[in-house]
């Protein structure tokens, strides 16, 4: 089979011929249709999330099980089937609590420590696989499965987002951000995109998902921001998570105001004043990525057109250089899926 393998960290994607895997126990092997392209992975290639190398990269897949292994139940050949990025042990305090994306067990990420789906298969243990409903299309599945499923997770359990609502999303033209501001709309809450690329503000515009537009590239966007949410922003999801950003997002809130942190940059720290938090009731926490009945509930929303995954570029698997290229640019609106058929 064919597999884009990554030799050492930092380094680009290699092509390479490879023995099509065996399941092993409790392990189903997928037919990779597709797998999206995030950030995330640009951290992995960089060696910022562990694993080790040389290693096949890639989490956001969408197949089809092409067999089971010893011990399996609940799968067959012929299965639309996404994953979790996460190999959990689904059996510590955190899993049975449903807050497995905290499991103290985790072993590592899938396509770290364990070859991902940068390939034509994949095996997977089968308590990852989260099933595909027939009303999504199967090509965008993988995508769902992280850039929605996070969103998903922020709105339910960090922003607790309800009816009327100002969210404001910086970053709102990203692989993430353009698909948390239709999850905003999704639980009812009022979206308010902040962008600084000329094209992406553009393109929200012409989308029409957002309520008010903030252009992050103005001198004063933060009192900008104020206004757009009418002095009372309710939360603020930080895509970027820079020093700039994180700060801004801070500045903003109104009384009893959420800032949600889910991009990464590594030494980018939160500064806020006690003294505020305390009078006003602001919260600062972060949000790791989503569980699998959020995963299964996101699939839901997205087979009843609730919200839609947006492919913003697609490039076969032999591309993948060019594909991490473009992710690294930040030019693409919505999220870079690689095609493995």
């Amino acid at each position: 089979m064919r597999a884009m393998v990554l030799e050492q960290f930092g380094g680009r994607f290699t092509l390479a011929e490879r023995p099509t895997p065996a399941p092993g126990h409790d392990e189903v092997l997928v037919r990779v249709r597709a797998c999206g392209l995030g950030l995330s992975l640009e951290h992995a290639r960089k060696g910022l999330l562990g694993g080790s190398t040389p290693r096949v990269l890639g989490h956001e897949l969408a197949g089809t099980v092409a067999a089971v292994g010893a011990g399996v139940e609940g799968w067959a050949a012929g299965d639309r089937v996404t994953t979790s990025f996460y190999m959990l042990c689904g059996r510590c305090h955190r899993c049975a609590e449903g807050r497995e994306t905290l499991c103290v067990d985790n072993k590592g990420y899938f396509g770290l420590v364990k070859d991902g789906a940068f390939a034509d298969y994949v095996a997977i243990p089968a308590h990852n696989l989260v099933r595909v409903p027939d009303a999504v299309e199967l090509d965008s599945a993988g995508v769902v499965a992280d850039a929605l499923a996070t969103p998903y997770h922020v709105a339910l359990k960090r922003a607790r987002i309800s009816a009327g609502q100002r969210v404001a999303v910086i970053g709102a033209g990203g692989g993430v951000g353009v698909h948390m501001l239709q999850m905003v709309r999704a639980f009812g809450g009022v979206p308010i995109a902040v962008e600084r690329d000329p094209a992406k503000l553009a393109e929200l515009a012409r989308r029409g998902w957002a309520e008010r537009i903030v252009d992050a590239a103005g001198e004063d966007w933060v009192a900008e921001l104020r206004n757009a949410a009418d002095d009372r922003l309710d939360a603020c999801v930080d895509m970027v998570a820079s020093a700039a950003t994180l700060a801004a997002g801070v500045d903003a809130l109104g009384v009893g105001g959420t800032l949600v942190i889910v991009g990464f940059d590594v030494g980018a720290d939160v500064v806020a004043s006690s003294s505020r938090m305390l009078q006003q009731e602001l919260t600062v926490t972060g949000s790791r990525y989503a569980t699998r009945a959020e995963i299964a509930a996101t699939l839901d929303l997205v087979a009843l057109g609730a919200v839609e995954p947006v492919i913003g570029a697609e490039f076969p698997l032999e591309q993948l250089n060019e594909a991490f290229d473009a992710v690294r640019e930040a030019a693409t609106f919505g999220r870079v899926l690689i095609r493995c058929e």
